[in-house]
């Protein structure tokens, strides 16, 4: 009995935390279609090839599809604060340095490293 009722609780889990939406923080694997969907997408274009804000052709944004993942993860890191205080960046070439703090703030190292793969596998 104990066994069936451990089985159900453990699959019952298993759905809650299926339904759930993924928060940076919360010790799981990180999800990183989930994470560019929520941080990068709304710039960047669902395909990483947005370079302007609709309606704006004076705020533009760098192609990010494609770029290789070690320069990505980097560049990630910097805006989040770098591993050392003065790694942080204010500004890119764009002056989004705010923008892309916010946006990697919350995200864990393998977290951002994750991103950066999936960034290098867009086409």
């Amino acid at each position: 009995m104990k066994k069936i009722v451990l089985s159900m609780l453990l699959a019952s889990l298993g759905l809650v935390a299926a339904e759930v939406p993924y928060k940076s923080g919360l010790m799981l694997p990180p999800q990183a279609d989930k994470i560019y969907a929520k941080e990068c997408a709304k710039c960047h274009g669902d395909d990483g090839k947005a370079t302007s804000f609709a309606g704006s052709s004076r705020i533009t944004y760098g192609v990010i599809s494609g770029m290789d993942a070690a320069t990505v993860a980097k560049e990630l890191k910097e805006y989040r604060g770098g591993e050392k205080s003065n790694d942080y960046r204010l500004h890119n070439k764009y002056g989004y340095g705010s923008i892309m703090r916010s946006a990697t703030k919350d995200l864990s190292w393998e977290e951002i490293d994750a991103v950066a793969k999936y960034v290098s596998g867009l086409k």
